[in-house]
């Protein structure tokens, strides 16, 4: 960041080069408001319609006596908005920010889901109980009172009370746009993180897994469906559910029987999107005998449909597709999933829960946990052990018994 004086008249004038703001433009007058104001639908001087646009902007005080009083302003502000103390002298309020500014300046920077869940929280809950504060006076008690408020009953949208990990990652994404207010000199500490965030107590939590033996019910049922090879996938390698609706026939490794997991296809707004997966690095995961011979056998079935349809089966297909050759939408897995489980008979499991039920079988089963962290596709282990630190506590009192027979046995 530059910064000038100058003289007007009898006194002197500091001048910082802010670089391009969002702002709004009158196109018949050519007056410009800044969004760090209040945002206006129509201009005060003529009543025309404004239009949303970015400009370069200068920030100027004036009235200095002195040339040397005015550099030691500007020393002190170019110093200030460097180490991000510095506050703008601004009536901006909270939704005006959050909706008007930071939500625009950082889509291009987030996943779309990312920014879908963002903008779910700003509208549905941020804005509703704080928009109408100014953005300079919001401190941590308003924010402690939201929270408060969410998990009181009739505190979410549909009248119910929000669970401790929705309030968390609402807590996420405020804590997100206040820090980068702060960054950008509009406020000078972060309200969100010096509030008291409701705790999420990640080791009592419940979680719903089947059995090895209900899982082996599941295929069993699903073993005629024509999308059996992909509940296999599902059942056999913890994979995402974007990720198996991602994977391309190029990602499979008959000979060495390796699945490569590059890429996944999300549900944004019901728009599927192509990104990264979840940590945004890819994985290699071996597979069993009949998972790959499930494969082969969907590859083949694949084959004669695209032939009937008139297409060349190629690598960049995707693997799971529906009968007229289309991938399928993420939305419509879990359907069919559902139907398969209520027709099966078995307890109600979410999808997202058959890659529970792998983890917690392969752990059970005696496999590290730094492995499944790598199958899993966990950014560190950490997390895999505290997901599923239930069933290391289980693990835990089996090898006590073990470790204590094995000492008293002659």
């Amino acid at each position: 960041m530059r910064g000038h004086v100058r003289r007007r008249g009898a006194r002197w004038q500091t001048v910082i080069e802010i670089g391009e703001q969002p702002a709004q433009v009158c196109p018949p007058c050519k007056k410009v408001y800044w969004l760090d104001g209040k945002w206006r639908e129509r201009c005060p001087l003529c009543g025309g319609e404004l239009e949303d646009v970015r400009r370069r902007r200068q920030s100027t005080r004036s009235g200095f006596r002195t040339k040397k009083e005015a550099q030691a302003a500007l020393t002190k502000e170019l110093s200030a908005r460097q180490e991000g103390i510095y506050q703008e002298p601004s009536d901006i309020t909270v939704a005006e920010f959050l909706v008007r500014r930071w939500l625009p300046d950082v889509k291009d920077s987030l996943k779309p889901s990312t920014y879908l869940s963002y903008s779910f929280h700003v509208m549905g809950y941020l804005v509703p109980r704080l928009g109408a504060l100014r953005l300079r006076v919001l401190d941590p008690g308003h924010v402690n009172k939201m929270y408060r408020e969410l998990g009181q009953a009739r505190g979410g949208r549909r009248g119910k009370s929000l669970a401790p990990a929705t309030r968390r990652h609402i807590h996420t994404t405020l804590r997100r746009a206040l820090r980068d207010a702060v960054k950008w000199g509009l406020v000078s500490r972060n309200a969100a993180a010096l509030a008291d965030p409701p705790r999420v107590d990640r080791h009592n939590r419940t979680m719903n897994v089947w059995t090895r033996e209900q899982i082996r019910t599941f295929l069993n049922h699903v073993a005629d469906d024509r999308l059996f090879a992909m509940w296999r996938v599902f059942a056999t390698t913890g994979m995402r559910r974007g990720e198996v609706c991602g994977l391309q026939w190029k990602h499979i490794d008959f000979e060495r029987s390796l699945l490569t997991v590059r890429q996944a296809r999300v549900n944004v707004g019901y728009k599927v999107q192509l990104g990264t997966t979840k940590t945004g690095a890819s994985r290699v995961i071996p597979v069993g005998v009949n998972t790959v011979a499930a494969l082969k056998a969907w590859r083949d079935r694949q084959a004669d449909e695209f032939l009937e349809l008139e297409i060349a089966q190629s690598p960049d297909h995707y693997l799971f597709t529906d009968k007229a050759g289309e991938p399928l939408h993420p939305d419509r897995v879990t359907k069919l999933f559902d139907q398969a489980v209520k027709a099966a008979g078995l307890p109600r499991i979410r999808l997202h829960d058959l890659r529970h039920s792998y983890a917690t079988i392969g752990l059970l089963n005696g496999i590290h946990p730094k492995v499944m962290a790598e199958r899993l596709g966990h950014a560190d282990v950490m997390i895999t052990l505290q997901t599923y630190s239930h069933v290391l506590k289980g693990m835990q009192e089996s090898a006590a018994e073990l470790l204590e027979a094995s000492i008293d046995s002659e």
